[in-house]
């Protein structure tokens, strides 16, 4: 019966399966520990290994509340939440150098002491950070008491007639007999006075040619009556008020708010207008006496405030300029509806900022990032704010907001809505409806990558990861599980979500696993998925990642470990060995100056910040014949500073340090196939495995059976002199011996070499024994 086994199992890129043993492909791996699966290896490749940029006393920072960033001159940033109330911290990505930072006011109260509440938004080169713990405050100044009227008068005639003011201060009057001739201006002049002369205690100046400013005690003003006995229009008051545009005169004294109400009944029919003399036209405004005072604010201590750059390594942290009101009042330009509650999303799309406040989303003016006040209160313009409130069953609070292809994704505990920005957005124009019906887990920030929005849903003990897609051309909203064949291998729930779009990978961080990253690797070929991989990451000396940010694929992470808190940096796509300075497998890696001491007969080497821990380091010289010479560092203190020493003089003026990570797979078992169906249970007898390797560097491959004595073969560094030179093969292969039924035992293959290892495919050499073919 030899011959119907299909011997070679290629493509080992699809990465982890948890399914039932026969529902695994052979290809699949049980465990993929540093290990990246490439459709473009037909294999996979170990992780890059680490660049230390600095290494902190980890004591001093939070938990949580940290912030990965670019600005517009190239550099990248770290924002990291320290300890004390209120306090963060701006490091380079670049050096590791600590930023100089300006601080405002009240922005440390709004940090307050939260971690977990803080949300960034990063634009251009600011980022606003969100409170979500804070209630949003404003401020409304109530409408001034009048103690001024102005007395028009608006015309006159050859008519006998008397100009009237009359108050409780007393009256003044100013007759003209017929045929008189006298102007609007005289008239006005003669009035003041006598208005002066008979009303003790009031005041009177003329603002205009034909306009009276009468200013007294509130009583006074309030019972004020000015008349014409010949002509009632010829005589007008203005006490704040006026039913009518026509009862404006042309010019008026500036910076005084009147307002027009018309009798309407509604908002738009009531609204402040103040006389503008550099225009000679009377403008829109609010109440404010003066007109420059605010009638209408938000907090600045409970709204966003924001990071800015200011220098090549300054920030300031400073609140928002939130615009005031400067139009209406609050019935015809109201406070928004966030005021109150918590905001708990920020975005920024189509030109505005975004909030969402319970189950409403709200945005300010279009292009004007912090005015949440309409330009008229006469009329609605499209780029004024708009308020979306959701009409969605069983929605209560917006989790998140997000920018996706021509749509804001408003993403709720269980529904998904949109809003469509495909035409322009407008106060009349927007609409907001459900595209899909996922339960989401709110903890977990989604992240758009690609052409596709990735979110997690809650599942008992683990999370879901929710691919959403949307298809233009059939206007079809869906989203797929891509963790459904991994039940169980992400312990816990996904907590942050960054990605790599242009090799396909989603990084993960999990609750239950916090030293380590998940990666999901994705590759298409004509609309179709042709790799749904997953594959973890650990790293040297972390026990728990902060956070983590991937950019312009390459991954930096913030993590803590032995009592400090350090910043690495790797590749997403790790190199093949071509580049030795840049493929060398080595966490922590730093270039560092190596130098021979003759007193002590030994070559020395100041160790970064970092180091202090490890009682050992390994150190890499390239003496130009290939892969580096390897030497191991003993670590001291001299009483300044540590050094790594080692008894060999290598000559060479510089050095790699950094430390080894072990890389694993270990294969499923092995249920190849007759035809279209896999073999069943122990009929498989393998005597041989034989592994194919793109690149091979020193590797164990174990064999473990339960009933027996693990079999080992390893492939060991070659010695030079008295360093080590790790083994670095191409397309090769190696042999390793089973000895056992396919389904009984486990192949695991390990490393901890400083080069490259990518494995392509497996060869079996074995036999069916006992078959019983249907």
């Amino acid at each position: 019966m030899d011959g119907l086994l299909q011997p070679r199992i290629g493509g080992l890129y699809h990465g982890v399966s948890r399914q039932a043993d026969l529902q695994r492909s052979p290809s699949q791996m049980q465990d993929l520990e540093n290990f990246l699966p490439s459709v473009d290896y037909a294999g996979f490749v170990d992780r890059s290994g680490t660049k230390l940029i600095n290494a902190l006393a980890a004591p001093n920072y939070a938990t949580a509340g940290h912030h990965f960033f670019r600005t517009t001159d190239g550099g990248r940033w770290v924002l990291l939440r320290r300890m004390e109330f209120g306090t963060i911290e701006v490091r380079s990505l670049d050096t590791g150098i600590l930023a100089t930072l300006t601080l405002g006011p009240y922005v440390q109260n709004y940090i307050g002491s939260s971690t977990d509440a803080l949300r960034f938004l990063t634009i251009s080169d600011t980022t606003l950070i969100l409170n979500t713990a804070v209630t949003t405050q404003a401020t409304v100044t109530p409408a001034p008491t009048l103690t001024s009227a102005y007395l028009v008068v608006k015309r006159t005639s050859t008519a006998a007639q008397a100009f009237t003011a009359t108050s409780a201060a007393g009256a003044g009057q100013f007759v003209l007999n017929k045929n008189s001739d006298y102007t609007r201006d005289f008239i006005a002049l003669q009035l003041a006075q006598n208005i002066a002369t008979g009303m003790p205690g009031v005041n009177t100046f003329r603002v205009a040619p034909n306009v009276i400013r009468v200013s007294g005690t509130p009583a006074v003003i309030a019972s004020l009556v000015f008349t014409n006995d010949w002509d009632d229009g010829a005589a007008v008051t203005i006490k704040g008020r006026v039913g009518a545009l026509s009862d404006l005169p042309p010019t008026f004294e500036p910076g005084v708010p009147i307002m027009v109400d018309l009798g309407q009944g509604d908002a738009k029919s009531s609204y402040y207008v103040q006389y503008d003399a550099s225009r000679n036209a009377w403008v829109e405004c609010s109440y404010a006496v003066p007109i420059t005072a605010t009638t209408g604010s938000y907090q600045p201590g409970t709204m966003p405030i924001r990071l800015h750059q200011t220098g090549p390594a300054a920030f300031e942290l400073q609140p928002c300029d939130w615009e005031q009101r400067k139009v209406g009042d609050d019935d015809s330009n109201p406070l928004a509806g966030f005021v109150g509650k918590r905001i708990s999303a920020l975005a920024q799309w189509k030109g505005r900022l975004w909030f969402a406040a319970g189950d409403t989303v709200y945005s300010t003016q279009a292009d004007d990032l912090f005015n949440f006040w309409r330009s008229s209160a006469r009329e609605v313009l499209p780029a004024d704010p708009i308020t979306l409130p959701v009409e969605a069953d069983d929605v209560e609070n917006i989790e998140w907001l997000v920018g996706f292809r021509s749509k804001l994704m408003v993403l709720c505990d269980n529904a998904q809505l949109e809003i469509p920005g495909e035409d322009p957005v407008t106060p009349t124009s927007a609409v907001i409806g459900v595209a899909t019906r996922y339960q989401l887990d709110g903890a977990c920030e989604p992240k758009v990558i690609g052409d596709a929005l990735y979110y997690t849903g809650p599942m008992p003990n683990r999370s879901a990861l929710w691919e959403y897609q949307y298809e233009q051309q059939t206007s079809n909203n869906f989203a797929e599980d891509l963790s459904k064949h991994v039940p169980g291998y992400v312990p816990g729930h996904v907590r942050r979500i960054r990605g790599a779009s242009q090799s396909g990978r989603v990084f993960m961080q999990a609750s239950g696993d916090p030293g380590g990253l998940y990666v999901q690797t994705s590759y298409w070929k004509d609309g179709q998925r042709q790799q749904n991989a997953w594959s973890r990451m650990s790293f040297s000396g972390v026990t728990t990642i902060l956070s983590f940010w991937v950019y312009a694929d390459t991954v930096f992470l913030a993590g803590t470990g032995e009592g400090q808190l350090k910043l690495l940096t790797f590749a997403v796509e790790a190199g093949l060995g071509n580049d030795p300075q840049a493929d060398v497998r080595l966490d922590y890696r730093s270039t560092v100056q190596l130098t021979w001491n003759a007193a002590r007969n030994r070559s020395e080497l100041i160790l970064p910040p970092g180091y202090s821990q490890y009682p050992s380091v390994v150190v890499l010289v390239d003496m130009g014949d290939g892969w580096f010479r390897e030497f191991t560092g003993t670590s001291v203190y001299d009483g300044t500073q540590w050094l790594a020493h080692f008894p060999e003089n290598t000559g060479k003026p510089s050095c790699l340090v950094g430390l080894r990570y072990a890389r694993s797979a270990t294969f499923s078992p092995f249920y190849p196939t007759v035809g279209d169906k896999t073999t069943p249970l122990g009929r498989l007898q393998v005597a041989r495995i034989t592994v194919d390797c793109m690149v091979s560097c020193d590797f164990k491959a174990t064999v473990t059976r339960s009933d027996r004595v693990p079999m080992v073969k390893a492939v060991s560094p070659r010695t030079i002199g008295a360093a080590l030179v790790p083994k670095v093969y191409r397309d090769t292969a190696m042999t390793v011996p089973f000895n056992s039924q396919g389904h009984k035992a486990e192949l695991t293959i390990t490393s901890t070499s400083t080069g490259p290892l990518c494995i392509t495919g497996l060869t079996l050499q074995g036999r069916y024994t006992n078959p019983r073919l249907p």
